[in-house]
């Protein structure tokens, strides 16, 4: 399984900082998610609920 939070937020025009700010996510995590040094089974509900909402997304669309 992969994420596509990297393409969905370059997609929407965002920076790591303001996806971190509009998620309430750590900036060093949504880095980590990004570059997939934490995989995506181990990313919790509660944080791909908060990117979908702050990308604009489905959670489906994060993850594959």
């Amino acid at each position: 399984m992969t994420n596509n939070i990297k393409e969905i937020r370059e997609q929407k025009g965002l920076t790591r900082k303001e996806l971190a700010e509009l998620s309430g996510i750590h900036y060093k995590k949504v880095t980590d998610y990004e570059n997939h040094y934490i995989n995506t089974e181990n990313i919790t509900v509660g944080n791909l609920y908060k990117l979908a909402q702050a990308l604009e997304c489905k959670i489906d669309d994060l993850i594959n």
